[in-house]
């Protein structure tokens, strides 16, 4: 395998490549960045030994990593994992990827969102009902006001977990699931020049005196200018500036650089 390989998921996608290594017999660290997002996975001869994404270890990691529709990877040869923290078979770890992404759609199907505002059913579905003590935690906390994304913070549980009891419960004929009264628009927060000041020294130390025509490029690229882009963007504007950096090094430098600016903004 050629030193520092590289690509795009987008022509090479994740599943294919790691079907690649492994009949290759492979070792070493595919390091993978999509946006702001980063992520490793380990092989060892062939094997699939250890995965690490936005702070989670082994197959939860993997199974994160495998939704990346997009994104940029380098394959390191030779480089151990750290540990191990996966033992399943690839093909196992990809039957199970393939079984959660087909959970995943039939729950959107009936959660479509997290602004949906569940409230408790009027009738009850029959003359007995029985639920367990997970179910139960999300009906207790049901007040007609609190929406599955205040649900989840409430319960102290990811998105996909909420999604998934109330799922269950509107199944079973437990709760409605209503949409939240529509606001007015509120005005978007705008980047600001003090932004763009600090991005071009962030693609500069990247790309060099092209930083200025990237930036441009990809701000008419989302239909904005430097004077109206809103803050809510800065997350796509890196990832795609992101996707115009070739030098892997500097391309996860910048990544982290940008991840860091978003954590002082939200601060």
């Amino acid at each position: 395998m050629p030193e520092g390989l590289t690509g795009s998921l987008a022509q090479l996608p994740l599943v294919d490549l790691l079907k690649m290594l492994a009949a290759g017999g492979q070792t070493g660290r595919l390091e993978l960045s999509s946006g702001l997002d980063l992520g490793d996975i380990y092989l060892h001869r062939g094997q699939l030994v250890h995965a690490e994404a936005a702070g989670e270890w082994g197959e939860p990691a993997f199974a994160r990593l495998v939704t990346w529709p997009n994104g940029q990877f380098r394959f390191i040869p030779g480089e151990e994992a750290p540990e191990r923290t996966i033992t399943r078979t690839l093909e196992q770890l990809l039957a199970e990827a393939a079984r959660v992404a087909s959970e995943r759609e039939a729950i959107r199907r009936v959660v479509p969102s997290m602004d949906v505002v569940p409230r408790l059913a009027r009738k009850a579905p029959g003359p007995t009902v029985t639920i367990d003590a997970a179910d139960w935690e999300v009906i207790a906390l049901l007040d007609g006001a609190r929406t599955a994304a205040g649900l989840a913070a409430a319960l102290g549980v990811d998105d996909f977990e909420a999604m998934r009891r109330l799922y269950r419960l509107k199944l079973a004929g437990l709760v409605d699931l209503e949409k939240p009264q529509q606001l007015a628009p509120a005005a978007r927060a705008l980047a600001g020049p003090q932004f763009f000041q600090a991005l071009h020294t962030a693609v500069a130390a990247a790309v060099g005196p092209l930083a200025e025509i990237i930036i441009d490029d990809c701000l008419d690229a989302m239909g904005h200018t430097r004077q109206d882009f809103p803050r809510d963007g800065i997350a796509r504007l890196a990832e795609a500036i992101s996707a115009e950096i070739t030098d892997p090094e500097k391309r996860v430098k910048f990544q982290q650089t940008m991840l860091a600016m978003l954590r002082g903004q939200a601060a």
